[in-house]
């Protein structure tokens, strides 16, 4: 279906009208002439003595509404022909007869024309505006309609960073903790998830809610003090020095690098769910391999 993100109404002068009713303060606007002109009007002569037996209260009322018919004889010119010919005529719910006022067509040379303005209406409301961000950054992982992704920009997103260690072992958990305070001291709002569940879904719930990067402890950590770094949309990782984070993450969030930049500097791989290495295809300049003497790096694609 449809919903309504911006909706426009044509008040016309309606609200106003009401207004200075209400208030008894005219809600008219001025439009001043470059040259003065002729208009004819109709010259208006109460007999107070009739109206306020008549009205009462409401004397002040119905001359008033018949004076605002009167400064344009084509808006009198209906009441003008009922009171002539039948003696009476309505004006504002008033019924009002030909004692009660007597007029002469007349002239009348003007610099300026009074009239109420007409109102649109815009409606704008925060939550439209919020579910117009939500429709636009949402989306499905190809081939899986159950990953759902809020592509949210790193500096719109509410939450910049997610941590998640491989384990729940005090010494994975003391170095996550380190990170995002270092993160939060920077003012980069930090999610962190010590949950047992597999990494895989942990990073799933990261992308359902938006936030554009995963940092991942594990067991290479606690070894020689590096990280990984997930981008959301890509899925693309990289490993870097953990001292390294906070300021790349500040600086993508400030639009100071991008992603792109980081890859080209950092080696690509993807972490599994218990934490191994693996090479990533799809032109990653270099990945990281393991052999029972040690990890290194290599290039992605072979050298002939």
């Amino acid at each position: 279906g449809w919903v309504e993100c911006v909706g426009h109404a044509d008040r016309a002068c309606y609200d106003l009208d009401v207004h200075g009713k209400v208030t008894k303060t005219p809600m008219l606007a001025t439009l001043k002439l470059d040259k003065s002109k002729e208009i004819e009007v109709a010259k208006l002569k109460f007999d107070r003595k009739l109206l306020g037996k008549a009205f009462k209260k409401d004397q002040r009322i119905v001359s008033g509404a018949l004076e605002v018919l009167g400064e344009k004889w084509e808006d009198f010119e209906p009441i003008a022909t009922a009171l002539e010919s039948d003696g009476k005529a309505t004006v504002d719910g008033f019924e009002v007869t030909k004692d009660m006022v007597s007029w002469t067509k007349a002239k009348k040379k003007v610099h300026e024309i009074k009239f109420t303005p007409s109102v649109i209406e815009p409606s704008f409301g925060m939550g439209r505006i919020l579910y117009s961000l939500l429709e636009h950054c949402f989306y499905q992982r190809e081939g899986d309609e159950q990953r759902c992704v809020m592509k949210f920009n790193p500096q719109v997103a509410p939450n910049k960073c997610a941590i998640f260690p491989i384990s729940s072992s005090p010494e994975m958990n003391a170095v996550v903790d380190e990170i995002a305070a270092d993160l939060m001291n920077s003012d980069i709002s930090t999610w962190v998830d010590k949950s047992g569940a597999s990494l895989g879904r942990r990073y799933a719930r990261a992308d359902e809610v938006g936030v554009p990067f995963a940092v991942t402890v594990d067991f290479e950590t606690l070894e020689d003090h590096s990280v990984t770094l997930r981008e959301r949309d890509s899925t693309v990782q990289v490993r870097l020095p953990r001292e390294e984070v906070t300021k790349l993450i500040f600086e993508i969030v400030h639009g100071k690098t991008t992603w792109e930049k980081i890859k080209e500097k950092h080696p690509i791989v993807r972490v599994g769910d218990e934490g191994e290495a693996a090479p990533v295809e799809g032109g990653a300049k270099t990945v990281v391999e393991g052999t029972i003497r040690g990890k290194f790096s290599r290039p992605a694609e072979k050298i002939l």
